[in-house]
């Protein structure tokens, strides 16, 4: 709610608070006078609180993610290979195939 003001509206008539100006929450029009939003007569105070109330928060800014930063990576110095030659990879031979066992014959009564 944009474009509110707060303004005074007469004294109060309130026998503890009499002769003390009242405010209330409007718009104020081309004219000059105001649209009266918050009817309530109110203590300067009162007013500013209420306003501050009606007055629409900004959105909460999202925190800014700092980028990760890659490690460097150094090339790595080319090794000379080993004079020697590799290892031989040994064959495993094949698990040989299991055969299912016979079934014993089932006894009659």
């Amino acid at each position: 709610m944009s474009g509110l003001e707060i303004f005074q509206n007469g004294t109060s008539l309130h026998p503890d608070r009499m002769g003390e100006p009242v405010y209330q929450i409007g718009r104020k029009n081309a004219d000059g006078e105001y649209d009266v939003v918050v009817f309530d007569g109110m203590s300067k105070k009162e007013a500013e609180a209420k306003l501050a109330e009606m007055q629409p928060k900004p959105p909460k800014a999202k925190p800014v993610e700092k980028p990760v930063a890659k490690p460097e990576v150094k090339p790595a110095a080319k090794k000379k290979q080993a004079s020697r030659p590799a290892p031989k990879k040994q064959v495993s031979k094949p698990a040989p195939k299991k055969t299912k066992a016979k079934k014993k014959p089932s006894r009659k009564r």
